[in-house]
């Protein structure tokens, strides 16, 4: 397919727009230069990582010098015996149990605002806090109503001025 590219997507490929998938998970495109060191970097792993060998010069530049031979190989091993990655029509979050999780999420948030106060309630004579329910103490109920009192002073204070 990659041998293949530039004449089926040139106009793609030249426009820098060019994604590919490698399960059938909707929406899980990655660029295609990406992918491909994912890929290499996925069949060429080794027991014990690149911490095994890399005190060694030589066999670090071995490894680099031949990693995307390895991966290669593991792709024609996995064409040659018809295995292809899993296949996944759909996102993990949408499997029953992570819905489950979710749903549960979702009833405890509500319930949660269910528990609050209605703010919208005019039948109440006084503040209260919205999520405890509990009536407001009367200096924090009247340091709210610092709009109010400022107009009055405001009221106060031009009417001396003017009567002056």
């Amino acid at each position: 397919m990659l041998v293949n590219l530039p004449q089926q997507s040139k106009d793609l490929l030249q426009a820098n727009r060019l994604s590919v998938s490698r399960s059938d998970t909707p929406a899980s495109r990655t660029a295609a230069d990406m992918t491909i060191e994912q890929t290499i970097n996925k069949h060429a792993k080794t027991s014990g990582g690149i911490v095994r060998f890399n005190r060694s010069l030589p066999a670090f530049y071995r490894w680099c010098v031949t990693r995307h031979n390895r991966a290669q190989y593991v792709s024609a091993t996995y064409q040659m015996a018809n295995i292809q990655s899993k296949k996944c029509e759909t996102h993990k979050e949408s499997s029953l149990s992570k819905r489950k999780l979710s749903e549960k999420a979702d009833k405890k948030i509500m319930d949660t605002f269910s528990a609050f106060l209605n703010l919208f309630n005019t039948e109440r004579k006084h503040l209260a806090c919205i999520s405890s329910g509990q009536k407001v103490p009367e200096d924090i109920a009247d340091d709210l109503k610092v709009e109010d009192v400022g107009k009055k002073v405001l009221q106060r204070v031009c009417g001396y001025f003017i009567s002056l």
